[in-house]
């Protein structure tokens, strides 16, 4: 299979619009195509952004996106490497590589001092990626102040697979930062029969499920995690039937969505 990769321009634009919906979706947010191509379009129309679109053997496959950013101490231009996306179908096929390369090239051709990007600590395979094409990871670490509302966030008990990173990055996009708590008067049982897809998507047949006992000797140790209204409705995909979300009173006191025996109400 020929892999090609070009500039994209505004003429692409019906080409490029699924693929960054589908990379917007890949990190929680909800489907919304009006948006994605309402944004590249408005970058695109006024060059706030280059777009390199990768096809294989002519099918769009995957894109990478880069912004301009300039570094004081060194005089010169830099590219930020912001968004790299590879279409499921079309993974492990040298697709990604061949982006960073294509990036590598642009981005000397254009007198830039360098490409800088930012992927999370545990996202062992991006790293391998970067590393294999000859990025180096910096000493110094980003710092982010983010100014979205934070009314559709979502706070989550998790007691089971949902602690555990790689299940959250199959889900999410991912890892969700968390913090200890517990939830009283319930207990924790086993789920022998699973959901095949839960299964799936966790690598592990039994699962735990809580039921209620009111007993205040019995407690259930997790984490509480915050998350967006988008990322919950996965969860809730990802717990089906077997499970029904619930809101409860932690022993810290704050309150939180839960996963439970579906006899449960709220409590």
């Amino acid at each position: 299979m020929t892999t090609t990769i070009r500039r994209a321009t505004l003429t692409e634009l019906d080409t490029l619009v699924p693929l960054f919906d589908a990379y917007r979706r890949f990190y929680g947010q909800p489907g919304d195509l009006a948006r994605a191509r309402d944004f590249l379009q408005q970058r695109l129309k006024h060059g706030e952004s280059t777009i390199l679109l990768a096809r294989l053997d002519d099918a769009p496959a995957g894109f990478a996106q880069l912004y301009p950013m300039f570094s004081s101490v060194r005089t010169a231009r830099l590219w930020i490497l912001n968004d790299l996306y590879v279409d499921e179908a079309a993974r492990r096929r040298g697709v990604a590589r061949a982006l960073l390369e294509t990036a590598e090239r642009f981005a000397r051709e254009s007198d830039a001092a360098g490409l800088v990007l930012e992927t999370a600590r545990d996202n062992l395979a991006a790293r391998a990626l970067y590393t294999a094409a000859g990025w180096h990871e910096q000493a110094t670490q980003w710092y982010g102040l983010a100014f979205d509302s934070d009314a559709d966030s979502e706070s989550l008990f998790v007691y089971g697979t949902l602690q555990d990173a790689q299940v959250q990055r199959r889900l999410f996009g991912r890892t969700l930062a968390g913090s200890p708590d517990a939830l009283p008067g319930y207990r924790l049982d086993w789920l022998e029969v699973r959901d095949p897809a839960a299964v799936a998507a966790s690598g592990i047949v039994r699962h735990p499920i809580i039921h209620a006992t009111g007993a205040d000797s019995d407690r259930v140790p997790g984490q509480c995690l915050r998350l967006s209204a988008a990322e919950l409705a996965h969860a809730d995909a990802y717990e089906g039937d077997d499970y029904r979300r619930v809101q409860v009173t932690l022993a810290s006191g704050a309150r939180a969505w839960v996963y439970a025996a579906p006899s449960l109400a709220s409590a």
